[in-house]
Parts: structure tokens; sequence; C-alpha cells
């Protein structure tokens, strides 16, 4: 996509004759292609330490700089509100170097954009889309004095929603939900239902769509009519083949006694009480398959699929099991249905909209060609941060901000990312947008560039990192091109060290716990606290006999001596220990109290099961109850 009139940085025109105002430090090539390439759509691939904030400031102060656009015709997106704040005061830091060198009408023009800077949009996504819905309220049909509830407080509502429909639900006698209450637990429901109406509302479905899909979805049953038919013939088949030898014979009768009053249980949904005694029914004919298959072989592999492989999956067994959960499916898209009314009905009342409901407002609002129009006059610059993040919502919200052809000026879309630090999927976040995203730059004349360059690491860090990863991402020979994409495989691409060198020693240890592994703090006894006996005899069973929770517990000894040493250099503060996640970091708590190691745990499970926070909470469950004797045990 080329841009005309202002845009055009050619020799001679307008951009030419204004001085070039050069930034804190001369970028490196790959992020000058990135920042100041603003007629083109940019998909940027930057990892941790590239630089893309600084790329990100430029490409700002580069569209003022070529365009003379008002600086809220910018929209810079980030994923929290902290990084929103860190890039405004990274702009104010460069416009005034800038000021410094500016003069005369260039000075007053870029002193314009100091001083409108606290109104420029720079924002979260979901401030974006709360702004958007305050420029147009009537068309929004909503209050532009509304209440933005965060988190806690939209999860506490549905909370209180959930458990009020429960209730109602319960009450009003629909079977299926008070089974399920026994059989899972009230909490666990109600936990369940939340979660499940957050995936639901965060895709943007509408409750009232999905139950009527799922009730007039009919597939589960042709499926079910499709493979009784299929049974019969394969079973047909394997009945009538003629038996040699007495073995198979009575395998046969066996399988003739057992199948008829199987069959009449396939044809019918399994009831309630009854799944027990259909469950069991089904695991006794599975019994009866032949082990010895011989001539058998190609009517015992057609019933494996449908009948006797792996347990109660058989494609029957399912199936039935399917439309017997289809009667409870039914009946939770009612009661989501139901929550979902509750919940828009408590919003009303409190004039509040929460998370959710921007992003689908915002979405239905941009459906409007008017609004379309109107927003195209007021944004033509979108520069987003942190992509992979973002769902499929977000992304249809960016489409037909800056990419509708109904637009009738154009926009231009900058979006940096890196699918590799995708971690946000348990909040909806869809790592594919991304690459679907660039997908569609690209093919709309746009760019894909990458920032390979690290600014933040020291050589050998990286050097240890491309070796290491090379090898962690090499894709199975076996698995096709189309595959990886399906599966979102993302093939690893080497860094370039860009800081310089300061230590000279190694950068990079390796600690592997084996057998033969004698830690020389426990050996020499110099370990506060631990059980050197008990240790070394455990160290003398092979590996393959350790129990996981014992390997951890070697593993954190270890740790806990090596991190002693390491304080001839440094101090306990300057080291940090990250974990894949935090289940079983009471282990490593554990022994660094023996060993009289200070530390912090950020956010970590272990907290509630530490010795003085269990006291703390029995004595509060004793003032709370004080006939609660089991408190004071």
């Amino acid at each position: 996509m080329t841009h005309s009139g202002p845009y055009r940085t050619g020799r001679g025109g307008r951009a030419a004759r204004r001085a070039v105002i050069k930034p804190t430090r001369q970028l490196e090539p790959e992020q000058a292609a990135a920042a100041y390439e603003i007629t083109k759509h940019i998909s940027v691939t930057a990892g941790p330490g590239s630089g893309k904030t600084t790329v990100l400031v430029e490409r700002y102060l580069h569209i003022l700089r070529e365009s003379n656009l008002s600086i809220d015709k910018i929209v810079a997106i980030t994923f929290t509100n902290r990084a929103a704040n860190e890039m405004r005061e990274r702009l104010r830091a460069r416009l005034n170097e800038i000021l410094l060198t500016a003069s005369g009408g260039e000075r007053q023009r870029w002193l314009g954009y100091k001083r409108t800077l606290d109104g420029a949009v720079i924002t979260t996504i979901h401030g974006f889309c709360a702004r958007l819905l305050r420029e147009f309220p009537v068309e929004a049909g909503i209050d532009p004095q509304f209440l933005l509830l965060d988190e806690h407080r939209a999860a506490m509502l549905l909370e209180s929603v959930v458990e009020e429909a429960l209730s109602h639900f319960i009450s009003s006698g629909h079977v299926e939900i008070s089974r399920l209450t026994l059989g899972v637990g009230r909490a666990k429901l109600a936990a369940a239902l939340a979660q499940l109406y957050r995936d639901v509302s965060g895709q943007g479905l509408a409750m009232t769509d999905l139950a009527m899909k799922t009730a007039n979805s009919h597939s589960i049953e042709e499926d079910h009519a499709r493979a009784l038919v299929d049974l019969s013939r394969a079973m047909n088949e394997f009945l009538l083949f003629r038996r040699t030898t007495p073995a198979a014979l009575s395998n046969q009768n066996e399988v003739i006694s057992a199948w008829s009053s199987l069959r009449s249980l396939f044809h019918g949904i399994p009831e309630p009480d009854g799944l027990a005694d259909y469950c069991r029914a089904v695991e006794g004919f599975r019994k009866l398959r032949p082990q010895n298959k011989g001539d058998l072989k190609p009517h015992i592999t057609a019933l494996d699929e449908l009948l006797w492989e792996k347990n109660l999956a058989g494609r029957v067994p399912q199936i039935c099991l399917d439309l017997f959960a289809r009667q409870y499916a039914l009946e939770l898209v009612m009661l989501l249905t139901y929550i979902d009314e509750r919940l828009h009905e408590e919003k009303q009342k409190l004039a509040a909209l929460d998370f959710d409901d921007l992003e689908v407002g915002a979405l239905e609002l941009l459906a409007r060609p008017e609004v379309v129009t109107r927003a195209a006059e007021r944004y033509r610059f979108f520069l987003v941060d942190e992509f992979q993040d973002t769902n499929g919502l977000q992304r249809q919200l960016l489409e037909r901000l800056a990419l509708q052809k109904s637009r009738h000026e154009s926009a231009n879309l900058f979006i940096v990312g890196d699918r590799k630090q995708s971690i946000y999927g348990f909040r909806g976040a869809d790592v594919d947008v991304f690459r679907e995203m660039t997908e569609t730059l690209t093919a709309s004349g746009g760019e894909e560039r990458p920032l390979l360059l690290n600014f933040r690491s020291q050589p050998p860090l990286i050097d240890f990192y491309n070796y290491l990863f090379r090898r962690l991402f090499q894709p199975r020979e076996e698995v096709t091109e189309p595959e990886r994409e399906e599966l979102g495989y993302v093939g690893h691409e080497p860094s370039e060290a860009k800081r310089e060198l300061r230590d000279s020693g190694p950068l990079v240890e390796v600690m592997i716990t084996t057998e033969e592994s004698e830690p020389r703090a426990v050996a020499t006894g110099s370990l506060p606290g631990s059980q050197t006996g008990s240790l070394e005899q455990t160290r003398s069973l092979p590996l393959a006999v350790l129990t996981a929770q014992t390997s951890r517990e070697l593993d954190a000894q270890q740790l806990a001596q090596r991190i002693i040493a390491l304080t001839e250099d440094v101090q306990y503060s300057d080291v940090a220990l990250l974990f894949r996640a935090m289940t079983n970091v009471q282990t490593y708590e554990s022994a660094f109290r023996r060993a009289n190691i200070p530390y912090q745990t950020v956010l970590g499970r272990g907290f509630y099961e530490r010795e003085e926070i269990t006291d703390l909470i029995q004595l509060l469950r004793f003032l709370d109850n004080k006939t609660d004797e089991l408190a004071l045990a």
C-alpha cells in the first residue's frame, strides 16, 4: 500500500527540506528498516532485548516528522498500562532531546507535540475500545459515563450471578444440574461455569446463538445411527466366519450370548442411574476379544475401532456417552444463557461494562460503515505491541480500523510480536493470530521485519541460547511443513549479541543431579541442618528408583550449596530462581531454610503451606467458630 501527499519522502519534497532529527542512538539497519518505513504495513518479530520499544518510539516520532499530522491521529496500543506509561515517558524524553536542537518554526511544532503528549492515544486495547465507545455512545447504545469493571470486580459480579443461577436451576427442578452439583460439588461446578462463561463470551459468541446451535445440532444422532450400522455389519461378519478350533468356537458362543444384550444398550442412551452398569457391560464384552487373531484378524481389526479398542473410547461406546452428555450440555447452555441474561441486567443497573463487553461492543460498533468512516478521519496510524498476546476479536477490531477497504483514507498498521513469547493462552490469547495477521499484511503489500540483534545479554549467553534452542526447536523430519503450521510450530532464529563483553569467566553453568553426585558442602558437613547420612544413602540408589520428589529434594540441596558458594562474590539479592511452574516451590524453600539462605517467594503456591501461615489460618478459623476444636489441634 502506497501513500501520497504528505507521506512522500522523495528528493525535493517537504520531508527532504526538513532538518532530520537524529534519534538518541544510531539505529541498526534492521531497526531503521522497521521504524522509518511508514508507507507500508509492517509486521515486526522481536525477541527479548531486541530494542523493540526503541523502534516503536522512533517510528512514532518519524510519523510526526514526516506526516505533519496532529499527535491524536496516532494510536499506540500496548499490553499493559505500565507499558503505555513507559512509552509515553520515553517519547517525552525524546521530545526534550529534539527540542534542544530544534529552532524557529520547527521548534514550535515539536513543542506543540510535547504539550499535547498527555492526550495522545497511548493505551491498552481495552483502553482504546473504551475510548471508541465513549466517542460513539449513541451508535453503541451505551451510557458514555459507563463504569469500567476491572478484572476483580467483574469476577466478583460473575461469581455472584453464577451462584444465584445455580440456586434457581436446582430449585426449579433441573435434574441434570442437580446431578452435576452432587457429582462434582457446588464450588467446583460454580468455578467451572464461571470459567466456561468467560471462555465463550471472550470469543464474542452470543449465548443465544450457542443455545440454538446446540439444540439444533443432530450430528451426534447421525453419527450414532451410522456407527450402529457399521457395528452390526462388522459383528455379523465376525460371527459368521467359520471357526475350526475348540477355543475359537467357545469364544464365538460367548460373544453371541453377550452381544444381544449389549446391542440393545447401544441402541439407547445410557440412563444416569445405569451408567455404571453400562460401563461394566462394555468392559465385560471387551474381555471377549480374541487374543489369537489368526484368520480372524481383518474382522477383529474392524471391531477394534468400533468397539474393542481403548476401553470406553471405542467409536460406538464413545458416541453413546456423547449422547448421554448431550443432555447435560443442553442444560449447561441453558444455564449459561440465564447467567448471561442476569449478568447483563446487573451491569445495566450499574451502568457498567467489563473488558469482554468493551471488545464485543467496539467490534459491533465498527460494523457500522458510518462509524468506520468517522474513525478513519480520526486515526491514521496504528502501532500495536505484544501482538502475540491478542485474540481473534482484537484482530478483527484492528482489521476494521486499519485494513477495511471502506475507509475513505488509507491507514497504516504496525504490529510487533514474538510467537515464542505468547504466554496468555489462559486469557484467550491466540498465538496464531500474529501469524495470520502477518500473512494478511504481507499479502496487501506490507513487509515482515525481524529484529535479531540483542542489546541486553552478553555474547557468551547469546551463543549458549543459540546453541541450546537450535536443538530444542529442531523439527522432526516425519512432520510435514503444513502439519507444523497447524501445530503452531515456530522455528529458531538465532540472535546476534550487540552488548559488549564485560565478564571474562564462564557465564553459563549446567548442574546435573546423578546417582554419583556428591555435593561438596554436604560431604564436609558444612550445610546447616542437612541430614548428610540420609542424603548419601539416597544418592547410592540409581536415578530410576528415585521418586520425583526425592529428585527435586536433591536438586534443591545441591542448588542451595551452589548459592552459598556464589555469595563469596555476590549478594543473595543478586540471585533469582525461575521455575516452569510453582507447584513444588516449597521443596526449594525448605532447602533454603535449612541452609539459612534468605529468600522471598513471589506468587508461590508454597506460601499458604508455610507453618506460620497455616498457624494463622487455624487461628482465624477458631476465632470464626469457637467450637472448631480441630483448629487448635
